[in-house]
Formats: structure tokens, sequence, C-alpha cells
């Protein structure tokens, strides 16, 4: 064992992560409710221990080093595993805990899932402040390591080995086109959906979803490259772009039935043999075995039943309570 360094003061550490969430000694301060001068003394020392001035002012602007980013998803697994240490034994009572919880959640499946987590949580832990956010697949597994989602719901065809995880269900897709479609009203098939334009999203993070990459990849397999006329942030976008074009898009079957009537809308099975998108749930081994998101993640598969039984378009995943991925369930 490498022996810490004498005359550290693991309280420090909260210093540290309150001024890397605050941005400001006073912040901070307030945050933990000490002094300013307490805060400042603090960051001195943090200063002398690291070797490194962690913070910087850029006119009004409080500035973490390099060295300060690095630490900071250090700083919040360890303040995490000391929780998790020093935190008493006894059953999880989600009515009596709490705290917060950060979901990162693809548009699709914070549709069908996000309102009744949000429902679960007032019911059920109504102490407990739901956070929503888009994932970035780009830094997931950043994210969910350092805290900045505790768990995250979408469609992840690559998962770093270093995470937790597992299928939850499936989504069929579907091919909308509006009313000025050539083919208003008639079946569609595979060389006719090639040879439309498309309406494709991504996210605030990236061009393409994981989604329309896996559509695009499966259509490149066979010669055929889509024509991509309109690129939108948002899936939740493209049935209004569909409603008002001669363009087509694939989008899960359940949504595109919803839009439907709406917006005047055909929806036609997709005309290639594509798998369903399987949905999955991913988090760290930082909130691995901690009450609260042990919980949540059992809410979410519970949810996930209920909805397959309500939205025939959705299939749970066989192996929904079993490991999938190298982390575990």
């Amino acid at each position: 064992m490498i022996p810490l360094k004498k005359n550290i003061d693991l309280n420090l550490l909260i210093c540290l992560d309150a001024l890397l969430t605050e941005g400001s000694v006073t912040r901070a301060a307030e945050r933990l409710n000490m002094s300013q001068p307490g805060m400042s003394h603090a960051l001195s020392r943090l200063r002398a221990l690291t070797g490194d001035a962690l913070f910087v002012r850029s006119g009004n602007d409080f500035i973490p080093t390099e060295r300060a980013q690095a630490l900071a998803g250090k700083v919040r697994v360890g303040l995490a595993a000391m929780e998790e240490i020093f935190s008493e034994e006894g059953p999880f009572d989600p009515a009596t805990t709490a705290g917060k919880l950060t979901v990162a959640a693809v548009d699709s499946v914070g549709v069908l899932l996000i309102p009744l987590i949000a429902r679960a949580l007032a019911e059920q832990a109504p102490k407990v402040t739901l956070h929503v956010r888009l994932p970035d697949t780009d830094q997931l597994r950043e994210w969910l390591t350092e805290g900045e989602c505790d768990v995250a719901l979408g469609f992840f065809p690559d998962v770093h080995p270093e995470l937790h995880g597992g299928d939850l269900f499936g989504q069929e897709l579907s091919v909308i086109s509006g009313p000025s479609h050539p083919l208003r009203g008639q079946p569609m098939d595979f060389q006719q959906y090639a040879d439309s334009t498309h309406v494709i999203f991504g996210s605030p993070f990236s061009e393409r979803s994981p989604m329309e990459v896996a559509i695009d990849q499966a259509l490149k397999g066979k010669g055929i490259e889509r024509r991509h006329s309109v690129q939108v942030s948002s899936m939740l976008l493209v049935p209004y772009v569909i409603a008002a074009t001669p363009h087509v898009a694939a989008l899960p079957t359940w949504l595109a039935r919803q839009y439907a009537d709406m917006l005047s809308l055909d929806v036609r099975p997709m005309p290639m043999n594509h798998p369903p998108i399987m949905i999955r749930m991913l988090w760290h081994d930082r909130t691995h075995r901690t009450g609260l998101h042990r919980w949540v993640r059992q809410l979410v598969r519970s949810l996930t039943r209920e909805l397959a039984r309500t939205e025939g378009a959705i299939s749970v995943a066989q192996n929904i309570e079993g490991t999938t991925f190298p982390g575990g369930m």
C-alpha cells in the first residue's frame, strides 16, 4: 500500500469539489457554510499539496487550471467512496432519502420514461430532485465517472468496459412521410425509400444520432447512401419537418403513431430488415452499490415492463435483469 502524504485533511476534498462546482471562493464558502477566509485558507492548503495554482482569475471569472480539471472526476469518485464507507448500514427508504438524481436520456426514451420516473419520485421519494439532460455519447463514460450524470438511458451500441449496464427494451422503427410526399397513402418499397430525401436527427453534441448511424450503416451494406436533406438536433422536431416537406424519416414506431393523426402523417413499416433499436441503461461503479441509485435502476426496469404492456411497439429485453456488459448489472 502506498502511504498517504502526512497531514492531509480529507475535508480539503470537499472544499475542492465545492470550488470546482461553484467557480467562486465566496459561493463555495456559502455552499459549505464556511467563512470566505476559511475557504481561501483551504484553497491555499490545496495549492501547497498539489503544487498547482488550481484556479486562476480571468477578469471576473475564476478558471480551473488543467490540473484542477483533471482532478475533478477523481475528487467526486473519492467523495462518493467516502460517503459509502461512512454511511450507516440499514435498509434503503426512498421516502426519507434526500439527494439529487441526474439522468442522461435520449429524446425518445425521455418522452417515454422521464414523466413516469418523475411521478414515481414525487410519490415515493419526494426529497429527491430529478435533473434530466441529453447524453453526449462520446463523453458518456466521463460523465458517469465524474458525476455529470448518475444513469444514462438510450441507444448506446458501443459500451465502455468500465461501465455497468444492460438492455431495457427494443424499439421497432417505422418510416414517416407527410401530405406532400409523392407516395401519399401508398405503400413504399425499399428502392422508393432509398431514393427519397431524408430528415435525420442528431443532438447538441453530434450531427447524427447513433440510431441514424446504424440505419446509414445498414443501407451502406446494401450499396445505398441516403440523401440527408434536413438535419435537426432533436428527434422531436422530425415529425414537424416531415409534415411540411416531401421528405421521409425513420422514427420509433410508438412515437410515429403518436404524431400520425395530429400532423396527418403516413406511417409505414421500415422497408428493410432492420432489428429493433435496443435501449440500454448504463451507470458507473461510483453509483453501483448506493441505495438510491439501486432503487432507481429497479424502478426503471419496473416502469419498462409497464410500458411494454401498454406500448405494443416496444418489447422488454429478455435479459432485463441479467448481466449484459463487462461491468455487470
